[in-house]
């Protein structure tokens, strides 16, 4: 098993500490995440953080632990916190090292007392267990946990308590039942002797700050009420756990070991099926990392989330990351009820692909491209286990297909009847994966023939050819081929740009404006399976994509040279908005264009691997094995948007499976 291990040297400040973050997950939604030295430095971390039934945010329960041990007529404070002017206290000093695999574990030395604590969620589970276990220690030690509850939504933060009607209430079983703000929730101690006293004395800690919720001139300010506190006395080899709860939970010791060998035994066993044929630790932490991203619900569908903190089932995220985070882990029956439960949805929404689907289970409209990449994520599907899925639902995927040549105004683009390309008309409500904007202006002007919407048109096109040739439906497969073969002509015709030397990121024919920024969005044309362009013009492409985009951590949205370039994500809100889509640098489409790359070197994979040996580092700071959604385009490309991203993260695992490791 390959291990996330940070050192003494890694967390022996403040800084290099709050930098980097756990999460733990149970596999449907919930999760728990703070920084490895226990300093919650978003509004987003939590213990325990849970999406109530119907609702479309998360909730942060128990916020953390305030932990205190005494030795030797000494108190040590184990915990760390951020304010004002102070960081109090400062238990990062005594955190001598963190291992995050199989969950995270932190081991904190006081001279000759060891003391370790393992945090991890049961899958499918709706709590959060804290274990401690005194390793080492030449006397009696006793121990202080005060949980510190917050009882709001995760992306926001409660600096006043004014509002605020805590109250807890002490129930047989020694669990601790906590009301307030709306909601419930629960904790209980278990040593196995029953000693763990608690003690009723409620204490508001106030002013705590979150540095990292990207505010402009002031971080969010944070106040948690905690009821009091639980105590227990420790010899060397005991064990005592901290159980964190949406509903009330009581267990044995017993019990309780067996839950953790369970969620270890799951771990390994998925990391032993990983598909990923290497011992390479990045590619191995990555995918453990996936299976926070990847729902496998008992008595539900499958689903995949866009990431951490934001938890959100979106269409173009899922289907763009499940080849990585599905078929390159091994996964490839979560994979295909994942596409057969969009395809369902898609079914009940008169044959258009939907942009997402909310807490409740309802879906939304509104990515006119969400269907093209279904198509994308089949194709990919069909590739590693065969093809009987597409031929057994073939009418259904016909019905998608057909959408975008019937002029249908509710999807938002239409095939024209001319060129066969795909055309976007704006339609309020409608988007592309470019959409936003900011205090009411436009981040990224598009309208007409999008370059990346056509080569995802064109793909989909040549795939529906051969399945339905497949599917024995001969007048489909000559009518796609054929609408493909036009799709082919009048793209070069339409998107070449001779004076750039690359495509048009769009082309009005309504006016005939073009737009000649470069941009991204042309590498579909060179990576996707079914390329649009004769191999010369597609290098020249790949290679001003290179030139003029390329940066470490990904692609930008914009090339450096234009006027509306923004490298960083810093200043105002707006401004923030305005960088995502004009500067900064996105993992999922570097690992396009390192597929493009092999596409023309397929000879020369050490340069594949170059491309992705940065992220290694980036592994262990954020969240630790993760990737973040987006990075500044130019230096110091510090990271942004989710901490885990899903098309982030499957991507890089898609490239590395498909263009680097079986190469």
């Amino acid at each position: 098993m390959i291990v996330m291990y940070l050192g003494k040297a890694d967390v022996n400040t403040y800084d290099k500490g709050s930098e980097r973050e756990f999460l733990v997950s149970n596999g449907a939604g919930s999760y728990g995440s703070s920084t490895v030295i226990g300093a919650n430095t978003r509004s987003e971390h939590g213990l325990l953080v849970v999406r109530p039934n119907d609702s479309e945010t998360h909730t942060v329960l128990i916020s953390k632990l305030e932990e205190t041990l005494y030795a030797g007529n000494k108190k040590y404070q184990l915990s760390t916190n951020r304010y004002k002017d102070l960081i109090y206290p400062d238990g990062f000093r005594y955190l001598q090292e963190y291992q995050g695999t199989p969950h995270p574990e932190m081991l904190f030395v006081i001279h000759s007392i060891f003391l370790k604590k393992s945090i991890f969620m049961p899958h499918n589970g709706t709590c959060t267990i804290i274990r401690y276990e005194l390793l080492e220690s030449p006397e009696t030690i006793s121990m202080d946990i005060r949980p510190l509850f917050a009882h709001r939504i995760n992306n926001d933060a409660c600096g006043d308590q004014a509002s605020s009607d805590f109250k807890s209430l002490e129930a047989s079983g020694g669990i601790v039942n906590v009301s307030g703000r709306g909601f419930i929730s629960h904790i209980s101690f278990t040593d196995g002797s029953g000693a763990v006293k608690w003690s009723g004395k409620p204490l508001w800690f106030e002013n705590l700050i979150y540095e990292r919720n990207n505010l402009p001139d002031k971080p969010a300010i944070d106040s948690l009420w905690s009821p009091g506190y639980g105590s227990v006395s420790l010899s060397k080899g005991d064990v005592f756990y901290v159980v964190l709860s949406e509903e009330p939970l009581s267990y044995t010791v017993e019990e309780l070991e067996t839950l953790m060998d369970e969620t270890i035994k799951r771990q390994n066993s998925f990391i032993g099926g990983v598909s990923l044929n290497t011992d390479n630790s990045m590619a191995l932490n990555m995918a453990q990392s996936s299976c926070h991203l990847v729902a496998e619900n008992k008595g539900a569908s499958p689903a995949i989330f866009s990431g951490f903190p934001s938890v959100l089932r979106r269409a173009r995220d899922t289907f763009i990351s499940l080849p990585g985070l599905t078929l390159a882990t091994g996964r490839s029956g979560v994979a295909k009820g994942i596409l057969e439960s969009w395809l369902d949805y898609a079914g009940k929404c008169g044959g258009i692909m939907p942009s997402s689907i909310n807490a409740g289970g309802s879906a939304e409209l509104g990515d006119i491209d969400a269907g093209l990449w279904f198509f994308y994520a089949v194709m990919k599907y069909t590739t590693a286990s065969g093809r009987d899925f597409a031929r057994e639902r073939y009418g259904e995927l016909r019905n998608i297909l057909e959408k975008y040549t019937a002029q249908d105004a509710d999807l938002g683009a239409v095939m024209d009847a001319e060129s066969k390309l795909l055309k976007y008309f704006n339609l309020e409500g409608t988007h592309n994966w470019m959409s936003g904007d900011a205090d009411g202006e436009v981040i990224v002007e598009r309208k007409g023939y999008l370059v990346e919407v056509n080569a995802l048109w064109y793909n989909a096109l040549r795939f529906m050819e051969e399945i339905a040739r497949e599917a024995g439906d001969g007048d489909g497969a000559s009518r796609y081929g054929g609408l493909a073969k036009e799709v082919f002509k009048s793209f070069e015709a339409t998107f070449w740009n001779e004076n750039t030397r690359y495509l048009y990121d769009w082309v009005d024919p309504s006016d005939g404006k073009r737009d000649d920024s470069i941009r991204p969005n042309a590498i579909f044309s060179v990576s996707l399976p079914h390329t649009l362009l004769p191999a010369d013009k597609g290098k020249i492409v790949f290679t001003t994509c290179w030139n003029e985009l390329y940066t470490t951590y990904g692609l930008r949205t914009l090339d450096p040279h234009q006027e509306k370039f923004k490298g960083r994500s810093e200043g105002r809100p707006d401004q923030k908005k305005k960088a995502k889509l004009r500067g900064m640098a996105w993992p999922w489409l570097l690992a396009h264009f390192i597929t493009a790359y092999m596409r023309f070197n397929p000879d020369n994979t050490e340069i594949g691997w170059r491309f992705i040996r940065p992220f290694s580092s980036h592994l262990r700071r954020g969240c630790l094995g993760g990737v973040a959604e987006y990075f500044d385009g130019v230096m110091p490309y510090k990271p942004h948007g989710d901490v885990l991203s899903a098309i982030s993260l499957g991507e890089l695992l898609r490239v590395m499976n498909e263009d680097l490791i079986k190469n």
